[in-house]
């Protein structure tokens, strides 16, 4: 699996944009890691994509499970009457 499309002097970039620790932040970071992805040498535009796809639908699964759970506790507070 090769991440890197460029040669040459352009591939060899800072240590933040190696692919070790662009995956990193998005990890750490989510969607906030987006400009450093975008902006790093390493990833071809298909891994780009792939990888801005991937972290917004999980982003997006984890605020949706977030939610859910707020829902749930808030329910069952209510029910043992901890809450109005």
């Amino acid at each position: 699996m090769n991440f890197s499309s460029p040669s040459g002097p352009e591939k060899s970039g800072r240590w933040y944009h190696s692919v070790p620790a662009v995956i990193g932040a998005i990890l750490l970071l989510g969607p906030f890691a987006f400009p450093l992805l975008w902006k790093s040498p390493r990833f071809s535009l298909f891994w780009k994509w792939v990888v801005t796809i991937v972290t917004l639908i999980l982003t997006v699964a984890l605020i949706f499970g977030t939610w859910k759970t707020v829902e749930f506790f808030i329910a069952q507070m209510k029910s043992l009457g901890l809450t109005q």
